[in-house]
């Protein structure tokens, strides 16, 4: 009985030290691919609403980041978790008055939007 409940202390400790260890190896510079899912829903990036867009004078489309390669600009740690900002390698804007976008990187990793 006590050896299995170590086991299962073990491996829900090295399982959350292996998630949490993605999101640290991350420095700024780094270049990453963003992936979307058949449903186009992003969960991890901080994108605007498709109706400020509109607003904007810009066709709404998020089938245009699929496969974009973006750079880290800059990390920040918090209470809800490591979020980096992200700008485009080619420098530029993913939409028409937008040059950066924000994404949590522990769900990015997650959810598989960032590779």
């Amino acid at each position: 009985m006590r050896f299995n409940i170590l086991v299962f202390i073990g491996l829900l400790i090295s399982g959350i030290s292996y998630g949490q260890k993605q999101s640290e190896n991350v420095k700024e510079g780094d270049i990453f691919t963003i992936n979307s899912s058949s449903n186009l829903k992003f969960h991890s990036l901080k994108l605007p609403k498709l109706n400020m867009l509109v607003k904007q004078g810009e066709r709404p489309n998020y089938k245009k980041l699929d496969g974009m390669e973006v750079e880290v600009i800059s990390i920040e740690n918090t209470n809800k978790g490591t979020f980096a900002v992200l700008k485009r390698s080619n420098d530029e804007n993913f939409f028409i008055h937008r040059k950066t976008i924000k994404a949590n990187l522990d769900k990015a990793f997650n959810y598989g939007e960032l590779k």
